[in-house]
């Protein structure tokens, strides 16, 4: 048998024996010295932790620090009776932070110390605040222009070891929502990846998979920002922090749950920069226009709006509060939370740890002597009554409730026990939104629609004229042959979609529905009388929006139902 000397490899095996040993001694100090052993070869050391200490003080000192808790700062050292380490760490306490000592290997000490060279490339990152300049933003947006660029450049981040990933990482996730206008990142652990998506204009799109080793180090980095406990995790974790662009503020809310492999981000955008939309920006038809700006112009009552998660109810409710605002009035919300700054509006947030909830905080409002009160969503009993009673007594009141369409508004009040009768004088105008995708008009393409569509379309324009709707019909009358748009794809937009627009409906209060309400009527009891008022529905909206080429009838047919009669 041949027998084969490598020196490399031996020294290498030699190296690593040592080193081994050394862990093992080490650990026997640990009981001598009386401090607890660490083995910080495996970890990767915090870099808010790193920069409390210089690296040529931690050298001199014979330690490192790796960790940091508000103001307790983890250390490792492999001589604790070097006098350099307690010269350089006293002055810390002066500062307030406190030293808490580990024993640990040089090997480990190296492996700390290795990580200061990626400090010096990254950003200051503090906790609640991500520092993002304008001119930075707009730098890191020049080098992509699709979602396919930007994978590309997170793939190439990954690849290259001399950079500071996890900053440069999550510094081109905020700056790729940002551009491409995403109102949600998603971040997800998966078996063998890391699957990072942005939610553009309402759905969801890949838009890289990175290493699950990555993980830990952004989805820690994520928590620091949103002052979330870094060894949760187990447990749901709700927090949020801003990013400061210079000329704009990005409220930024963190939703966290655990997952089978790892926790899952969740983060909503809120760039104020998009949210001040006014009653014009609005796609409203021109009847229930008409009725939002009658309903306004009321000194009293209540305007509900309804829909889903992510509708646009909040924007509408503020296109509200800008139209009447004035500096004659004074104006007072409750919100969970505050998603936009409002200028001379007085903006309060619920904190339901400190009993500050919609219900008391409406009760608080109401002894500010306000004009306007808006309350973020009505949810029980008792803060529905107070709403409708404070629009009773003067009042307008601006809110939101959790049903399917805007008829469903009247019997969920009743099923909140507010008396009929109160309804009918509170209630000046319920409005049901949903939002959908409007086409690219780079790249849409004409078609003439097939058969079922042409019938679905035929039955809604006949059912529209028959409802003497014509003012909404948008000029389009019942044909055997329409001409309408499909989504294409091109470099300027998302699968053939560019942006988003709202289709709407509305019910209002009327002589037959207030004698409706005494027999606790059904929502569709509710739409046949208010179908009699020239309302259109929301499928009949999203239908005319579909022929004046503003989206498609794939896109309506996945947010509406268009078999419902």
């Amino acid at each position: 048998m041949t027998i084969v000397f490598d020196d490399a490899i031996q020294n290498h095996k030699l190296e690593e024996l040592r080193k081994d040993e050394e862990e093992d001694l080490i650990k026997l100090l640990s009981d001598k010295y009386g401090l607890p052993y660490i083995d910080l070869r495996g970890l990767a050391p915090e870099p808010d932790a790193l920069r409390v200490v210089k690296e040529e003080d931690a050298r001199e000192g014979e330690f490192a620090p790796f960790k940091i808790v508000g103001k307790k700062l983890y250390v490792g050292t492999v001589n604790p009776n070097n006098p350099k380490l307690e010269e350089i760490l006293k002055p810390l306490e002066t500062r307030g932070f406190e030293a808490a000592l580990f024993l640990c290997s040089h090997a480990s000490l190296e492996h700390v110390y290795s990580r200061y060279i990626d400090l010096m490339k990254s950003t200051k990152v503090e906790s609640g605040v991500i520092q993002l300049t304008k001119k930075k933003m707009d730098d890191l947006m020049t080098q992509f222009q699709t979602p396919k660029d930007l994978d590309a450049l997170f793939q190439a981040i990954e690849k290259n070891e001399k950079l500071y990933k996890t900053t440069k990482i999550i510094e081109l996730t905020f700056a790729g929502a940002l551009k491409f206008d995403a109102s949600d990142i998603h971040i997800e652990p998966e078996k063998d990846k890391l699957r990072i998506r942005y939610r553009m204009n309402g759905v969801l799109q890949d838009i890289t998979f990175l290493p699950t080793y990555l993980n830990k180090q952004i989805t820690n980095r994520l928590k620091l920002l949103a002052e979330l406990k870094l060894s949760t995790v187990a447990n749901a974790q709700d927090g949020r922090f801003s990013m400061d662009l210079g000329d704009a503020q990005v409220e930024v809310r963190m939703s966290v749950i655990p997952g089978n492999y790892g926790e899952s981000f969740v983060m909503r955008l809120l760039d104020s920069r998009h949210s001040m939309s006014n009653l014009d920006n609005i796609a409203f038809g021109p009847k229930i226009k008409q009725l939002i700006e009658r309903a306004l112009a009321r000194p009293n009552g209540v305007i509900l709006t309804t829909g889903p998660t992510g509708s646009g109810k909040t924007t509408t409710l503020y296109a509200f509060l800008r139209k009447v605002y004035t500096t004659e009035i004074k104006i007072i919300t409750i919100e969970d939370p505050v998603e936009y700054h409002l200028e001379g509006i007085t903006q309060t947030q619920v904190e339901e740890e400190k009993n500050y909830t919609f219900l008391s905080g409406l009760r608080a409002a109401l002894r500010q002597d306000p004009d306007v009160i808006m309350v973020g969503e009505i949810r029980d009993e008792d803060t529905a009554k107070v709403a409708i009673n404070a629009a009773l007594t003067g009042h307008l009141v601006f809110s939101t409730l959790h049903t399917n369409n805007a008829a469903g508004t009247i019997p969920r009040l009743i099923d909140l026990k507010v008396n009929p009768k109160v309804i009918a004088s509170a209630l000046s105008l319920a409005l049901a939104q949903r939002l959908i995708r409007t086409l690219c008009p780079n790249c849409k393409q004409e078609y003439v629609a097939p058969e079922k569509e042409v019938r679905i379309i035929t039955n809604v324009l006949g059912s529209m004229k028959l409802n003497h709707k014509e003012e909404s019909m948008g000029g389009f009358i019942p044909s055997t042959e329409y001409k309408i748009f499909k989504a294409v794809g091109c470099e300027k937009c998302s699968g053939g979609y560019n942006g988003r627009t709202g289709i709407f409906e509305a019910v209002f209060m009327t002589p037959d529905i207030e004698r409706l309400l005494v027999t606790n009527p059904s929502e569709r009891e509710i739409k046949d009388s208010i179908s009699k008022e020239g309302v259109p529905t929301l499928r009949e909206d999203a239908i005319i929006k579909v022929l004046a080429g503003i989206t498609t009838y794939d896109e309506i047919s996945r947010v509406v139902d268009l078999l419902e009669e």
